[in-house]
């Protein structure tokens, strides 16, 4: 009976960790002064992105904007390179694995003409 307890409780405890990794959205706001806000774990892309750009708004002021939201849970990265005299995000959200994340947001900073690359954020979410 002992182990029949114990094997319940392990069962209720991976159940309730894959609710909770389920359904989950990212999002991601800019300010002026090269501030990232990430928003993860949110139940829609539309909460994920209210609360990124409410909190860069309140952090770091009205011009703050939405550059990028997921309704996928996946790993997400954020990679930044230079460009001429400042610098150049690529952001790749909710991809199946880490490290197709960092490939996808270095790829994405290259693209925008970004130089020498270097992922800065990593999340699953």
């Amino acid at each position: 009976m002992r182990r029949s307890a114990i094997f319940r409780l392990a069962l209720l405890c991976m159940t309730i960790v894959a609710i909770q990794r389920a359904n989950t959205a990212s999002a991601v706001a800019y300010a002026p002064g090269g501030h990232i806000v990430t928003s993860r774990g949110q139940s829609s892309k539309e909460i994920a992105e209210q609360h990124a750009l409410t909190t860069a708004r309140q952090r770091y002021g009205a011009s703050a904007r939405l550059i990028a939201a997921s309704a996928v849970t996946g790993y997400c990265a954020i990679a930044v390179g230079r460009k001429r005299t400042g610098l150049v995000n690529g952001i790749a959200l909710g991809r199946p694995s880490r490290a197709e994340a960092e490939r996808q947001a270095v790829e994405a900073c290259l693209k925008a003409g970004g130089t020498d690359p270097k992922v800065r954020w990593e999340w699953y979410g």
